[in-house]
């Protein structure tokens, strides 16, 4: 009997060492969960705090603004960066040399727009640049092919022609011929490409 009775003891005991063991392991298991878990926690919270901070700021931002912006972006997309905002300016700065009365209101809103708005005068430059690419234009040349893309066409052979396509936009492309018969045809096309792409 005290045998039997040793052997349920020792098996009781092994029994609780394991379930022991078994409870150490969960809760080990548990603990690092946990650990992980607050990490996360904490994580978000502070994302949460920067987000609610920003969005004070902007609220505070915003309150301070009573005036509605003069316009409001449409849905065309810039061909290159900040293409439509000067294309803007430039229009109102063509508008102000040539057509609008000095010392009157025209000239007075417009000229605080310009300057607000840090125009650079970016279309002038394009324009010079094209009637200086095209200028001469007698054959499509290493050159003449390097500073037209580098203006933002893409070439293509089209028969006797050379088609060019102004950033890749099917609405604003041109041809010109591969060897042209007339003198001003640089010149023209120059014209052409700025009254429709610029």
């Amino acid at each position: 009997m005290n045998e039997i009775s040793r052997d349920r003891l020792e098996s009781q005991r092994e029994e609780r060492e394991q379930a022991e063991t078994e409870k150490e392991q969960v809760y080990s298991e548990f603990d690092d969960e946990m650990k992980t878990l607050q990490e996360q926690i904490d994580s978000l919270t502070q994302e949460n705090e920067a987000l609610r901070a920003e969005n004070a700021g902007l609220h505070s931002k915003f309150g301070e603004m009573d005036k509605r912006p003069v316009l409001v972006m449409g849905d065309e997309e810039d061909l290159y960066p900040g293409e439509i905002k000067e294309l803007v300016l430039s229009v109102l700065a063509d508008k102000l040399e040539r057509r609008v009365a000095k010392r009157s209101r025209r000239s007075e809103v417009f000229s605080n727009l310009i300057k607000k708005n840090d125009y650079q005068g970016v279309y002038r430059k394009k324009k010079a640049e094209i009637q200086r690419i095209l200028k001469n234009y007698t054959i499509m040349d290493a050159k003449t092919r390097k500073a037209l893309q580098d203006f933002g066409f893409r070439i293509e052979e089209d028969g006797k022609h050379y088609r060019l396509t102004y950033f890749g936009d099917d609405r604003y492309k041109t041809t010109v011929a591969k060897t042209p018969s007339d003198a001003r045809a640089g010149k023209n096309i120059a014209h052409y490409i700025e009254q429709t792409m610029m």
